[in-house]
């Protein structure tokens, strides 16, 4: 049976993406989903803007529905590349094709996802990974 991702997991999790963002002086947002696609929690850090709400859940979905960073899609997702449009297919929520959104696994199987949005593509992927690191950890 795969681990679950725990409430008292997800809570350290945003704790510690709050902290790295004050650090990176990037205020955003942080979600974090379950396996099934459904958020489990978030928080928006003091002063992120709002349109960082949707997005860091979308890119949550978009890195546990593809069971990749979200990022790794930016490039085939272009006007005449292998997979144009992709972002527009994600069902209940659009997928988010640039970075700040990772998968969370249990050994191979992906069991959540964490999705970042507020600073630059580098800072939302450096909060999204300190809060991985504490999901698989738990």
């Amino acid at each position: 049976m795969n681990k679950m991702i725990t409430h008292e997991a997800v809570l350290k999790a945003l704790q510690a993406g709050a902290a790295k963002a004050r650090e990176l002086a990037e205020p955003s947002s942080l979600a974090v989903v379950d396996q099934g696609g459904n958020l489990l929690a978030f928080m928006r850090v003091d002063d992120a803007a709002l349109s960082t709400v949707e997005i860091a859940q979308n890119k949550a979905y978009t890195a546990l529905a593809l069971r990749s960073p979200s990022g790794n899609w930016l490039e085939a997702v272009q006007p005449g590349a292998a997979l144009y449009s992709l972002e527009a297919c994600g069902g209940r929520r659009q997928f988010v094709v640039f970075g700040g959104g990772l998968p969370v696994r249990d050994a191979k199987t992906v069991i959540g996802g964490v999705g970042v949005s507020g600073g630059p593509v580098d800072a939302d992927v450096a909060i999204a990974e300190v809060m991985v690191a504490i999901l698989e950890q738990a």
